[in-house]
Parts: C-alpha cells; sequence; structure tokens
C-alpha cells in the first residue's frame, strides 16, 4: 500500500477521489493534528490571564516551599 498527500486545485479533481472511495479503490484518510496544532487548539480553551507575579516571586515562593519541607522532614526524622 502506498500512502500520498495530494493538493487539489479543482473542484472536479475532488468529485474524482470521492468517485474513486465510493468504487473501493482507494481510501481517504484524516490528517493527524501535529503537536504544535494541538496545542494552540487547547491553549484557545484556557483562560487567557496576565500573570502578577514576577519571576522573582515565583522563586520566592519556591525558596518558601523548600524550606518548608526541609523542616517538616527534619522534625520527622528525629
Amino acid at each position: 500500500m502506498e500512502t500520498l498527500t495530494i493538493e487539489l486545485k479543482s473542484p472536479k479533481a475532488r468529485k474524482l477521489i470521492d468517485d474513486l472511495v465510493d468504487l473501493g479503490i482507494i481510501s481517504l484518510k484524516t490528517p493527524q493534528s501535529s503537536w504544535v496544532e494541538l496545542w494552540n487548539k487547547l491553549d484557545k480553551q484556557l483562560p487567557q490571564t496576565e500573570s502578577m507575579l514576577s519571576e522573582q516571586d515565583v522563586m520566592d515562593e519556591i525558596s518558601a516551599y523548600r524550606r518548608e519541607k526541609a523542616g517538616t522532614k527534619s522534625v520527622s526524622t528525629e
């Protein structure tokens, strides 16, 4: 079996393709979306908000979380 990608330049060509499908000579497969197309589709569904946090705010939150976790581990190991 051979797979081809074809660009149709005329509505008549589409009719011929459909006739070949009806005769069972060929089959059509829907193209699969690329990862970027899928990501863009999903991204459009997410709320688009601007973050009020700066990079430093994020790093401070991460550091505070790590300090909290480190404090919890040292208490539970005693």
